[in-house]
């Protein structure tokens, strides 16, 4: 028996084996039906590691970000906002400014490497001031009185750098408080400790800036502006310049004054908005949520029309357009991290225990299912991508939909890395336009071949792109099918089994397909890695899947015109779905 025979047999018997002892499922696969183009910015990130973009392309590379809503392009200086005691920070001076700064650097290194960057632009109207690039902070406590916490007090020994004076706004456990601490807050302080006033020519003097070195977004340069970066939590994020929680009429006032200036210097540019946070920003502005007992419903809403957030941004976006002519949103743009604790931002819900783990992976079905209710706080269906779908539809048809954050564990959890592959196929097969994970995996880590089973799986450069069709699980409980069909008239299956005990699938595939798949995997305990050959015959396959896996199969597909083999993909649009 040759090498090939010989590795044919043994994967029938592993096959055999595991069938033995794993649950069929069936997965049935029709390349004729629900056909969709993906696009291929699904697969974007936040910032990311150079070498790890260098080596996967990642179509799509996001600065965003509470330090992006401050961000002075002229002098390189971000404000840390409430992440950290709302700091303005200097990036190294190239001693070129404004030319050579850190957004200057992203955008050159993501276009090098094959990726489109998106830049965000400020709504808030304030900046790090310009008479400077040092070190300023918000809350100091020589102004404003002692606070719960100062910069040093993270850090034991305190290195030089830090400062004793920098509070981190909050007064709630200290004995003495400050004419300015009410109800644990420090209020009444000067925004112009850390930043100043801008308008629209700040935005518009960066794009003609951003245009001189790489073009126009007709000339190829930047394209994609996202309209700052969740404006309903400023409130709480950016407190020290916007205290005041933002309503229905303030967001658009803003989205016109600001997206209108980018419009008119770069009509090719592009827009995404209003760029929230989540759940509760999807329904109402955070006005509504001083007063209302649910995050869902509130006197703002009410004052227009009833209608959700969204869906009341939508109607104005279309309606300017009609007025005017002019877009000023092309992407409705949305944040979502899966609640219940399994989003992996912090400690507290990073665990890859047992239940955590399994509560991960069942909340992928937020994405899509209409009738998975949410486990967490939300407590009812979520439906998102067909949901923001529909209030696209009915209120500003054309608009593309992003997720411009999202997470679904931890770097180098397994139950993460599976999550986040499956994530990714969700987005392909439900239509989403741009996707970017927060932020981009470490190098090294679990997630990456969560990317690269899309962007590189045979090391060689290969990727899931072209058109998704139907495959259907038979147990969408336990076992995710997703098929693509590539311009090469080749099928991509991929198969996730969220299950803790290994699965056996029996796949048929409508119209037939011919030769050897070839089987790439990624497990709990094994990386990324051509696993080898699958036969197909009779147009289906039986393979077995290990527990908590994710597999890709690559199938030569078999197309026939008047008796002879052909690589004219067409020949399968003809079929009614």
């Amino acid at each position: 028996m040759n090498r090939r025979g010989a590795w044919l047999a043994l994967l029938a018997s592993a096959a055999g084996a595991g069938a033995a002892l794993a649950q069929p499922v069936s997965v049935a696969v029709d390349p004729a039906l629900d056909r969709q183009a993906i696009d291929p910015r699904i697969y974007g990130v936040n910032f990311g590691a150079l070498a790890l973009h260098q080596e996967l392309h990642f179509p799509v590379r996001r600065r965003g970000g509470n330090a992006t809503t401050r961000y002075n392009w002229v002098i390189d200086v971000h404000n840390t906002a409430s992440d950290y005691f709302f700091q303005n920070i200097p990036a190294p001076d190239p001693g070129t400014l404004p030319h050579g700064s850190a957004a200057d650097v992203f955008h050159d290194q993501t276009f090098a490497h094959g990726g489109e960057p998106i830049e965000t632009v400020p709504l808030i109207g304030w900046a790090p001031r310009s008479d400077g690039r040092i070190k300023r902070w918000g809350f100091s406590v020589a102004d404003y009185g002692p606070q719960d916490q100062v910069e040093c007090d993270l850090y034991d020994p305190p290195p030089p750098w830090c400062s004793n004076d920098s509070g981190n706004g909050r007064c709630e456990s200290v004995p003495n408080p400050s004419a300015f601490c009410v109800d644990g807050r420090i209020i009444g302080n000067d925004p112009g400790d850390t930043s100043e006033p801008i308008g629209p020519t700040f935005v518009t003097g960066w794009l003609a800036h951003v245009a001189s070195r790489v073009g126009t977004a007709g000339e190829g340069g930047v394209r994609l502006w996202a309209l700052d970066n969740e404006p309903m939590l400023w409130y709480e994020t950016h407190r020290d310049v916007a205290p005041v929680p933002l309503d229905y009429d303030g967001l658009w006032q803003r989205t016109v004054e600001i997206a209108g200036a980018i419009k008119a210097a770069d009509p090719a540019a592009e827009t995404l908005g209003p760029v929230v946070w989540g759940w509760c920003a999807y329904w109402t502005s955070a006005a509504d949520w001083q007063v209302s007992p649910t995050c869902l419903d509130g006197p703002d809403r009410q004052a227009h029309g009833g209608l959700p957030l969204l869906a009341w941004y939508l109607e104005q976006v279309c309606a300017h357009e009609q007025t005017t002519g002019v877009r000023l949103v092309d992407y409705l743009d949305v944040h979502y991290y899966p609640q219940g604790g399994v989003a992996g931002l912090g400690p507290g819900d990073s665990g890859e225990d047992p239940t955590t783990s399994a509560r991960r992976l069942r909340s992928l079905r937020e994405l899509w299912d209409p009738d998975w209710v949410a486990e967490s706080w939300i407590g009812e269906p979520v439906e998102l991508i067909p949901r923001l779908r529909g209030w696209i539809d009915d209120h500003c048809p054309g608009t593309g939909l992003a997720i411009t954050e999202y997470r679904w564990g931890a770097d180098n959890g397994p139950s993460s890395a599976l999550a986040h592959a499956e994530a990714l196929a969700i987005f392909g097969r439900e239509g989403v336009d741009v996707a970017t994970r927060w932020v981009a995996p470490e190098p090294g880590t679990r997630v990456v071949d969560s990317f690269r089973l899309f962007l590189d799986y045979d090391g060689g450069g290969s990727r899931v792109v072209g058109e998704s069709v139907r495959a259907v699980s038979g147990d969408v409980e336990d076992v995710g099918s997703y098929a693509v069909v590539t311009p090469e008239a080749r099928l991509i299956l991929l198969l996730f089994n969220r299950d803790v005990a290994a699965r056996q699938a029996e796949v048929t595939i409508a119209g037939g397909a011919h030769g050897d798949g070839r089987l790439f995997r990624f497990d709990a305990a094994n990386p990324l890695a051509e696993i080898g050959p699958v036969p197909i015959a009779a147009g289906g396959f039986s393979l077995a899947l290990p527990a908590r896996s994710a597999s890709l199969v690559e199938i030569p597909l078999a197309i026939f015109a008047d008796g002879f083999e052909s690589g004219d993909t067409t020949a399968w649009t003809t079929s009614t779905p």
